[in-house]
């Protein structure tokens, strides 16, 4: 007799830039789907005052309480570094069964000199990763 496979978490992947709630709604509406608990990770390199701490505490919570209402939202994490490698580590570090981020549109001069988190973390990560267009195209239920 084969036992029911239990899924880990979703990792949903924001930097709270435009997009960002349209990524929430897509991935809220995918763990809903599949009855997934969700993980909230906000990762970047920049200096952060306690004052800009917890301006992205506050927009993630509004966020979540907003767009993630109902689903079990496991754990918000908000953390130093580089998303390309953060993401990827704790993924394993909490045993994520599916990356959500998203990807915009950026001419390829940009591309070139900012380079691509998601293809970082796409490249790097042991699970599956779900890139979602940020624009929304392509996502319509």
């Amino acid at each position: 007799m084969m036992s029911e496979k239990t899924f880990g978490p979703m990792l949903l992947c924001l930097d709270l830039e435009a997009g960002s709630e349209h990524l929430a709604r897509y991935t809220a509406s995918l763990a809903h789907h599949c009855n997934q608990a969700v993980e909230v990770v906000y990762a970047s390199q920049a200096s952060r005052t306690p004052d800009s701490q917890l301006a992205i505490e506050s927009r993630l919570q509004q966020l979540i309480s907003t767009v993630l209402a109902g689903l079990d939202v496991r754990h918000i994490h908000i953390r130093p570094g580089k998303p390309e490698t953060v993401i990827p580590e704790l993924a394993i570090e909490r045993n994520v069964e599916t990356i959500v981020l998203g990807r915009r549109h950026r001419a390829v001069v940009d591309r070139i000199h900012v380079g691509s988190t998601t293809s970082a973390v796409v490249s790097q990560a042991v699970c599956p990763v779900l890139v979602v267009p940020a624009d929304g195209t392509g996502t319509e239920k």
